[in-house]
Formats: structure tokens, C-alpha cells, sequence
């Protein structure tokens, strides 16, 4: 799977228009207004984030069970050379598609394609410290007939 760190990413399997999800971040709370949310598999899908925020946030994706991997990972970052140069998105396998960090009043636009996988996908703040109170769960279920 590629990882996102700009604003998109075009897949030729996507098939039909894609699901479009606005999520936001609750201002002075450090959690995003949709806690979950659900996508087809295999079908294209368009989040736009908007930051509401005073601070940075970002909108990770991983895969299924990885949040404490993710965030573990995050946190470490705090402490890297280079951390902030990777906008704090871990560079392991288990994060699928992220954003850059998001500043304040900014929107951020992800597309990508489902994983074709069914299951519960953990989504996220990578902003060290963030992940454990800021995530969120994509649910991925059955593609539906046409």
C-alpha cells in the first residue's frame, strides 16, 4: 500500500465515484468529530479533513489492530531527528494512508482506494502524545452488488 504524505492518490480499480467523508477536529479537545465511519471494499474513497483546531493534527490510517503499533511509533518520533520533517507519520507497514500535519483552519483532502479486506481499520493523530485519546475506526465491509 503506499503511503499518502501529500494529497491523494488516484487508483484504476476505483470503479464508481468515491465516498466522500468530512471529518473534523473538535476544537480544544484533540478528537475528531467521527469517531467511525464505513467504506466498501475495493471503492474509492475521498476524506476531507478539516482542522479546526489551534494546533497541528493529521489523519492516519492503519491497518486493522495497529493503532497502539501506530501511536507507540508516533510518540517515538517526538524524540527523532527527523520527526517533523516526516510529519510525524511513522515509516512502518502498518500505516496505510496518511496526510502531512494539517495547521490550524486548514483542510486536508486523502483519496484512496479500501482496502479489499473487510474489517475495523484504526484512524488517527500521529502528533506525538495525540493518538490515544484522537482516533477513530473505519469500518470496511462488502463491496455491494451493481
Amino acid at each position: 500500500m503506499n503511503k499518502l504524505k501529500g494529497n491523494e492518490q488516484t487508483a484504476a480499480n476505483a470503479g464508481s465515484a468515491a465516498s466522500v467523508i468530512k471529518i473534523g477536529v473538535i476544537k480544544n479537545e484533540m478528537k475528531y468529530d467521527v469517531k467511525t465511519f464505513t467504506v466498501e471494499a475495493g471503492k474509492s474513497v475521498e476524506i476531507i479533513f478539516e482542522n479546526l483546531d489551534f494546533m497541528q493534527h493529521n489523519f492516519v490510517i492503519g491497518k486493522s489492530g495497529s493503532l497502539r503499533t501506530i501511536g507507540e511509533a508516533a510518540d517515538k518520533l517526538a524524540s527523532h531527528a527527523r520527526g517533523a520533517e516526516m510529519q510525524y507519520v511513522p515509516d512502518i507497514p502498518e500505516v496505510l494512508f496518511a496526510t502531512k500535519l494539517v495547521d490550524p483552519q486548514k483542510t486536508e483532502r486523502l483519496t484512496f482506494v479500501a482496502p479489499e479486506k473487510e474489517g475495523d481499520y484504526p484512524y488517527v493523530c500521529t502528533f506525538p502524545g495525540h493518538w490515544s485519546i484522537m482516533n477513530g475506526v473505519m469500518k470496511v465491509v462488502p463491496r455491494k452488488p451493481i
